[in-house]
């Protein structure tokens, strides 16, 4: 067993446990530790990059962002999207080197907190907002269709990849392992609905499976026009044969907002 394989056997079991048998706020402890530290890691990649960006003030405004929209709904994330960008802006003033490469930081400091916040924010929403039991469902559903999507592009893409899907921004993905992972999505999506008595019907399991076979390797492709602008072929070395924790949930972060907007859309939610 590789170390891919041996940590997804570690602790895919402790996140099922912190869904299932805790309370809602436990898992959502979880997701924003370890969203925090994705953050970190874009923000280490972005100075990588050359842009000079803080650390712990950014750090603090996403914490911000996804504590304010998981109380308070959309108007806490309103109200932090708002109040964070300023701040950076405002505290910028005192560095030293201002003016010198204050767009470059603020930009990027900025973009952090934005992207990972909202993201983040859907991302907790898919569990707080159907409620129990329904919000356990749908966040299992959501994770087993990235998760068995991702191995099937990964397995596929390894063993019968020949046509690179980009090369520039990912060389190893391969449009083979795009067609796998796509197949797998919507084979999760079928046995997932079906086992977990999701109760949306086959047109909107087709639907939500749709959604997610797209937006997934998306997510995935964003971070890695991240990372090889900044040179590195992770965002971090943190997870054994997983890179760091912006690499394992890109997908999932990128996917959440879809997938929430087809549940608000279709009248799911």
């Amino acid at each position: 067993m590789g170390k891919r394989e041996l940590f997804a056997v570690v602790a895919i079991p402790i996140l099922l446990i912190a869904i299932l048998w805790f309370p809602p706020w436990v898992f959502l402890a979880v997701l924003g530790t370890a969203i925090l530290l994705a953050g970190d890691e874009i923000l280490c990649m972005a100075r990588a990059a050359g842009f000079d960006t803080g650390r712990w003030l950014p750090l603090a405004g996403l914490a911000a962002v996804l504590a304010a929209s998981w109380m308070w709904n959309v108007v806490g994330l309103a109200a932090t999207l708002v109040a964070v960008p300023l701040l950076l802006s405002t505290t910028r003033l005192a560095h030293p080197d201002a003016p010198n490469g204050s767009f470059g930081s603020v930009a990027a400091s900025s973009y952090a907190v934005l992207f990972l916040g909202t993201t983040g924010a859907c991302f907790g929403w898919l569990r707080l907002w159907p409620g129990d039991p329904q919000g356990v469902r749908i966040l299992l559903f959501f994770l087993a269709c990235i998760w068995v999507g991702d191995s099937g592009a990964y397995y596929v893409g390894r063993n019968l990849g020949r046509h690179k899907m980009s090369p520039r921004i990912s060389p190893n993905k391969t449009w083979e392992g795009l067609a796998g992972g796509m197949l797998a999505t919507y084979a999760a999506a079928a046995v997932a609905a079906t086992v977990l008595h999701l109760g949306v019907g086959l047109v909107h399991t087709a639907g939500l499976a749709t959604v997610l076979a797209a937006a997934a390797p998306l997510g995935d492709l964003v971070e890695s026009q991240l990372k090889r602008d900044s040179g590195v072929k992770d965002s971090s070395t943190v997870l054994p044969g997983h890179g760091g924790f912006l690499d394992r949930t890109d997908s999932l972060l990128f996917a959440a907002p879809p997938v929430l907007g087809y549940l608000l859309a279709t009248g799911l939610l």
